[in-house]
């Protein structure tokens, strides 16, 4: 039974962890770039340590930061993924596959048909990628969404090369039905989740019902 992998991101403080600790989200992200939801290791941490993520993988978000500054979060918190959200190069990644026992998920701005080619040197590499929207020179978390008639593209090269890719960018409960004729292998929500800049419970559990209702309808057909 195929089940859409979710991915809730943008937890900044110990009531969105929980809050989001409280769901059937696969992934839990924590962004340790510079944006309105940056965290710093050592807070993440300290919330860890009070409440354990129990089965939830962590994914640390960060946008053309240092390698030591990406070391320091994945020493520092137990993260299961690091997240290279910005225009980090090839060797910076093969560096950190080195140097951590982490995976490591390479986003993709899309703008048009070709983007998809700027996967192509990181395949064989990456552990898995996310498609998102750049929007000025904001790399992520922008509520605005890509064109979702090319995510057939990312999912040919998910399926040649036995990679997961999550969507992200513009996901909530009212754009969520135009997504699901897509059937995209995972979703990354961040200020869809939201009510008042804090992760809502009522939104997460809405979001999580659609996504089973949608799973059973695909896996019954």
């Amino acid at each position: 039974m195929s089940k859409t992998k979710m991915k809730f991101c943008g937890n900044k403080s110990l009531e969105d962890y929980e809050a989001s600790l409280q769901t059937d989200a696969d992934y839990l992200g924590f962004v340790f770039a510079r944006s309105k939801r940056q965290v710093k290791p050592e807070q993440v941490a300290d919330w860890l340590a009070s409440v354990p993520p129990r089965n939830k993988r962590l994914v640390g978000i960060f946008v053309n930061q240092t390698k030591e500054e990406i070391l320091h979060a994945v020493r520092t918190v137990p993260l299961d993924v690091v997240q290279c959200h910005g225009d980090e190069d090839l060797t910076l990644i093969k560096e950190l596959k080195a140097e951590s026992e982490v995976d490591i998920w390479k986003v993709i701005h899309h703008e048009d048909e070709s983007t998809v080619e700027k996967l192509k040197p990181f395949l064989g590499t990456i552990d898995g990628f996310v498609v998102d929207k750049k929007v000025g020179n904001q790399y992520g978390g922008t509520g605005i969404s890509f064109n979702w008639e090319h995510i057939p593209l990312y999912e040919k090269v998910s399926y040649e090369n036995n990679i997961p890719y999550l969507i992200a960018g513009g996901i909530n409960e009212g754009t969520l039905p135009e997504l699901f004729p897509y059937s995209p292998q995972g979703i990354d929500l961040s200020s869809g989740i939201e009510e008042n800049f804090a992760k809502s419970k009522e939104k997460m559990n809405l979001i999580e019902s659609m996504v089973r209702k949608h799973d059973n309808s695909t896996n019954t057909r």
